[in-house]
């Protein structure tokens, strides 16, 4: 009797433990995203704090699309980002809230999106080479200028290589992280990010349907992409 009652104790432990797992939603842990309901989003020039020079302009459009993709506007990335030259606003960093309110009034932007490059690195050794990009995003409302979706995320490309040969095996994968093109693969990698972690806007086929939908209560995850 006392095994059978133990043994029914573990069990409902698990299934709690399974619920509370389970528990965390895209509506659950982005409320905001939910009341607020944000249409057109500015992408705002990223952050850059890695050693790619080109890295801004790359991440940023990429980030344009993936937005679109999951239901929203994003104001054009290459207009927005000429006017900010030409107003002395192109460095993210010294963005205030009383800049934000003239975004809100001149672009007519709901949110902005903050981006942080913090690694844009390739490594290759021997028949193994690998690509990967650290970033954190934030979406900021223009109205309360508080953060109403955040995420962090590390993409991963794999280039190692597929021959048995070993001696071509490491040139081809020396080839292969030398002259792999950052934009295509940060580009898929940012568009299965807001597909596993972004509300749906508007203009997507599931808006308002997804609030359900697991979500990361950490807020961060890992997308690896292989070649």
């Amino acid at each position: 009797m006392k095994n059978r009652m133990l043994w029914l104790l573990f069990a409902l432990l698990i299934t709690l433990g399974g619920c509370a797992i389970s528990s965390h939603t895209r509506q659950s842990v982005y409320p905001d995203m939910y009341t607020e309901k944000p249409v057109s989003i500015l992408v705002l020039p990223p952050i850059n704090n890695s050693g790619a020079a080109d890295a801004k302009e790359y991440f940023a459009c990429s980030l344009a699309e993936a937005l679109a993709l999951s239901g929203y506007y994003p104001l054009p990335v290459e207009a927005v980002f000429t006017i900010l030259r030409d107003e002395g606003m192109y460095d993210t960093e010294t963005i205030t809230p009383v800049v934000l309110e003239n975004l809100k009034k001149h672009f007519g932007a709901d949110a902005v999106l903050y981006s942080t490059i913090n690694k844009w690195d390739k490594k290759w050794f021997l028949i193994e080479g690998t690509l990967t990009v650290e970033s954190s995003l934030a979406l900021v409302s223009t109205l309360t200028m508080e953060t109403i979706w955040d995420y962090e995320t590390t993409i991963e490309i794999s280039l190692e290589s597929s021959s048995d040969n070993l001696l071509f095996a490491v040139l081809e994968s020396a080839v292969k992280t030398m002259s792999e093109d950052y934009f295509p693969n940060t580009r898929k990698a940012n568009i299965k990010t807001m597909q596993q972690a972004l509300p749906y806007g508007k203009y997507h086929p599931e808006h308002g349907l997804d609030a359900e939908k697991p979500a990361s209560a950490s807020k961060k995850g890992v997308i690896t992409v292989s070649k």
